[in-house]
């Protein structure tokens, strides 16, 4: 298998510690023939802050004394996770201008309520006890996603983790499933599909591996071709750990081929 990592976060992140040197050395010894780092870009912030900016130069800077270090040791790319594009399209395709030819990868994320709950991550959100809000942070995300797909293409490569809000819903002890929005996710794939974007497996560090083989099924159903897989990786510890499993999923599902990308443009390998 085509062993790549195509989400992962250093210290530029707001939320990741790490150096990205020390990622890239743990994505060496793990075997990974392919590792992007996709630093974290949400235009609105963890509290619901607007955002209308990212830091290039430094987010560049470490990117090429990275590269220069590891050599031919490891095919080494960067990339952006890009958050809620719908909420300011005009500044994310201002930050994204600003990437250039250096930009290989685009994530296409929504962590956060746009219009609700001040705005901020859905991760600070009390879901115990509380189905309703269960349901709207689900819903809320699919409706924003949908406006991701179909308006605003151009502000992404890869679908990222379309199961999010299940992640905190399920840590506060609400049993939901994306099983629940088959036809809303479909019609959201058909778009992602028509445009010739791929889908996100995100394993989140080896913790969130039972949704994707029915949603991958899903998006095989759909006609869909492209697949990108990633640990989404805070710590050089974490990095590629739930990988070979999600690429077992991806080949499962009857994808022949994991995507990866060079220049925004996507690049198939073989199972």
């Amino acid at each position: 298998m085509y062993l790549c990592d195509l989400h992962s976060h250093s210290k530029i992140s707001p939320d990741s510690k790490a150096e990205l040197s020390d990622m890239a050395r743990s994505a060496v010894a793990s075997g990974l023939k392919e590792f992007c780092v996709t630093d974290h870009c949400d235009l609105l912030g963890l509290h619901g802050e607007p955002v209308a900016s990212f830091d290039w130069p430094a987010a560049k800077a470490q990117y090429h004394a990275v590269k220069k270090e590891v050599g031919g040791a490891l095919i080494f790319r960067l990339g952006l996770e890009l958050g809620s594009a719908p909420a300011d399209p005009d500044a994310a395709r201002n930050i994204l201008a600003q990437g250039g030819e250096e930009l290989d990868f685009v994530l296409g994320s929504l962590h956060n309520w746009i219009g609700m709950e001040g705005g901020r991550d859905l991760a600070f959100s009390n879901y115990h006890d509380n189905l309703e809000l269960s349901r709207c942070a689900v819903e809320s995300t699919l409706d924003h996603t949908w406006s991701l797909v179909t308006q605003y293409p151009d502000c992404y490569d890869s679908l990222a983790h379309i199961v999010y809000p299940l992640r905190y819903i399920h840590r506060d002890g609400v049993e939901m499933s994306i099983a629940g929005y088959e036809d809303r996710v479909r019609a959201i794939f058909k778009e992602v599909i028509k445009t010739d974007h791929a889908l996100e497996v995100n394993v989140c560090r080896g913790t969130d591996m039972e949704p994707w083989p029915l949603v991958l099924s899903w998006f095989k159903d759909c006609g869909g071709k492209l697949v990108t897989v990633g640990a989404d990786a805070h710590k050089p510890e974490q990095v590629a750990v739930g990988i070979p499993e999600a690429l077992a999923m991806v080949q499962a599902a009857g994808f022949d081929h994991v995507t990866t990308y060079e220049r925004r443009r996507p690049v198939l390998h073989k199972l």
